[in-house]
């Protein structure tokens, strides 16, 4: 049975943005980001995209994906958002995805975060 680790150590203090800012001489931009996750994320998103869309001839499709679909329903705000990746990965990338193929990647990049083993043996998930 495994058992938890608890770090019981001291935590070092935490640094402000203004003080590093100060430090390096930064300026503020003025940009306010108002997702969880800002450029760097669609950077990474566009990582997984291109080493996993590839093409044989016809439309591009992502390595490994399954051809039968399951239907998935989408929250409208959150297909919208997809719809929006699609179109700046294909204008400001030039790399020609579907809505349907990013949110593939992105299902699978959280997915692939998450060790099934340690959900079945926390006891907590119900899984079984």
């Amino acid at each position: 049975m495994r058992r938890i680790i608890r770090d019981k150590g001291t935590t070092q203090r935490t640094v402000s943005a203004k003080f590093v800012a100060k430090a390096i001489g930064a300026e503020d931009t003025g940009i306010k980001i108002d997702t969880k996750r800002g450029p760097i994320s669609l950077f990474t998103l566009r990582q997984v995209i291109s080493e996993k869309l590839h093409s044989t001839g016809g439309r591009p499709k992502l390595r490994g994906a399954r051809k039968v679909r399951s239907k998935i329903s989408f929250i409208d705000e959150d297909w919208e958002k997809l719809e929006e990746f699609s179109k700046y990965y294909k204008e400001e990338e030039g790399i020609k995805v579907t809505s349907s193929q990013i949110a593939s990647a992105l299902i699978h990049a959280e997915i692939s975060k998450i060790n099934i083993n340690d959900i079945k043996h926390s006891g907590k998930s119900g899984v079984r």
